[in-house]
């Protein structure tokens, strides 16, 4: 079963990493040694750190007024080699770590020209440290680990490479199955941060089982066991990193002293007077409940009043701001001061099924429909259907509906139609709360002729009546409400005095608290 697994591992887990693509770049030395300069092509490491500034929400994740150091303001120190070399020997981690040039390349890359950047992943780490910490010492691996998702992700949940990776540990689809981490239409486990760090936990003893060497571990993380493997072959037989590096990939290359400089960053920032950019909420300001109905977090984060970007960056698994009806629980965190808020509002936020949801509801106060909106999608280099898929919350499928696409073949430039979901708030239909004094009498051909003492005679379709929900349709001692877009038991159970969810489940012999359009609900008797 091992040997069966590890043998699975080989194959599939090649492209597991977000910088496991093409990692390609060139060094011109600057004129001073102490800021070695690394000019890149295309480095997905930087990519990463880059992908930062369009997620608009992760800024706004940030403290409205940030010290974002930069080279006007604040000092930028530089240090002999020397120092470094005496640094990174202190940082006591099972993981060897090494300074040379390759490692001083990276430190200059996050400390010097990407150092606002590393300022906003300084306060990120604020929220998932501490959680990449406890599974880490559960599982008894070095705590160092989570410096490689700042390599991988930049900390960013949503992060999705060229190829298809993603989440904060940038898993491949397959990859991330063989670990169990399920995706849907509605959920993806990647971009989940206790499930995504489990399964990177578990590829870290499966490949220490094999090579017996944290580097190499790191090295397979990016490149794959296979590639590891053939340069350890190719080099004689040799078994630590350095050794075999020239054997590998260019990107692997880069990458294990990518993880090395962000160690020794993360340890000296005070060093190089690196301040983090507070974030709104930390780890130890999250809190979670346990959620099996369908709830929108529109407008969860309306009813708990906070930012949707904010519920929705605490909450990256779910792709479309949807949690789906399920009988296994999904979880729902949200800041630890606003849990009490939505405890109360719980009930009113339980959507209908999902069928319920194709139609448009405009009876209810403060309700939010999807409105779809036509955009156009131009191809960057290196984007295929998969990644604007994930990037518009759709599948591969709906892009070649929408587009004639008879193939998955893209070309830079190319145009495409997608069409996203944009909540809009519904305004109130004005229903009477009472009715007036009403003489109803049903016709034979469904109408019901009303007579009121400041209206003159006017005639009215059932299903209109049935729909104000205060009329005796048939049986004249008996009331009945008729399910609308957006009705829940506990909606129904407000509008009429006395009613509780309970007693409408009880009256009407119902199972559950799903309901669907169209059904007749007793809620009373006339007098």
């Amino acid at each position: 079963m091992i040997s069966f697994l590890i043998h699975k591992v080989r194959r599939a887990v090649g492209a597991a990493s977000f910088t496991g693509l093409l990692l390609s770049f060139w060094v011109q030395p600057a004129a001073a040694a102490d800021t070695t300069a690394v000019q890149i092509n295309y480095d997905p490491i930087v990519a990463a750190l880059d992908s930062m500034v369009s997620q608009c929400y992760i800024q706004r994740l940030c403290s409205p007024n940030p010290m974002i150091s930069c080279f006007g303001e604040k000092e930028v120190p530089a240090y002999a080699d020397d120092i470094y070399r005496k640094r990174i020997e202190k940082i006591q981690s099972p993981i060897p770590l090494t300074f040379n040039d390759e490692v001083k390349q990276y430190i200059n890359l996050y400390g010097l020209q990407k150092r606002a950047l590393t300022e906003r992943v300084m306060g990120l780490a604020q929220l998932y440290f501490p959680l990449y910490e406890q599974i880490l010492d559960q599982q008894q691996l070095p705590l160092e680990f989570k410096y490689l998702s700042v390599v991988e992700s930049a900390l960013n949940p949503t992060a999705v490479s060229p190829v298809g990776a993603s989440g904060l540990w940038q898993f491949m689809l397959a990859t991330g199955k063989m670990y169990g981490l399920q995706v849907t239409s509605y959920t993806d486990d990647r971009r989940d941060p206790v499930k995504s760090t489990y399964a990177a936990c578990q590829y870290f003893k499966d490949m220490y089982a094999i090579y017996n060497d944290w580097l190499l571990v790191i090295a397979s993380y990016n490149c794959g066991p296979g590639n590891v493997n053939r340069a350890i072959a190719r080099s004689g037989g040799k078994r630590t990193f350095w050794e075999i590096s020239p054997y590998l990939p260019r990107e692997t290359r880069g990458y294990v002293p990518a993880f090395i400089a962000v160690t020794y960053l993360m340890n000296y920032t005070a060093e190089h007077n690196l301040t983090a950019v507070e974030p709104l909420v930390n780890y130890f300001e999250v809190d979670t409940v346990m959620v099996n109905h369908r709830i929108d977090l529109h407008q969860a984060a309306a009813a708990i009043n906070v930012p949707y970007e904010v519920l929705s960056y605490l909450n990256p698994v779910y792709k479309r701001g949807i949690i789906p009806e399920s009988e296994t629980a999904y979880v729902l965190r949200m800041p630890t001061n606003r849990m009490n808020q939505y405890l109360a509002n719980e009930a009113t936020l339980i959507q209908p099924p999902i069928e319920t949801l194709q139609q448009p509801e405009t009876a209810e106060t403060g309700t939010y429909v999807n409105e779809q909106v036509r955009k156009t999608h131009r191809v960057k280099k290196g984007e295929h259907l998969l990644v604007i898929a994930n990037k518009y919350n759709c599948s591969v499928n709906d892009l070649k509906r929408w587009n004639n696409l008879r193939s998955t073949r893209l070309q830079t430039g190319q145009q495409l139609k997608v069409y996203v979901n944009v909540p809009k708030k519904v305004e109130p239909v004005a229903v009477a709360s009472k009715p007036k004094e009403t003489v109803a009498s049903i016709s034979t051909s469904d109408t019901l002729a009303t007579t009121t003492p400041d209206s003159s005679a006017q005639t009215v379709s059932v299903a209109a009546v049935m729909t104000i929900n205060t009329n005796r349709i048939q049986d004249p001692g008996t009331m009945y409400h008729v399910v609308a877009p957006g009705d829940t038991l506990w909606k129904i159970a407000q509008r009429y005095e006395g009613l509780t969810v309970e007693k409408i489940k009880e009256i009407n012999q119902l199972e559950s608290n799903e309901l669907k359009i169209g059904t007749r609900l007793k809620v009373g008797t006339g007098g």
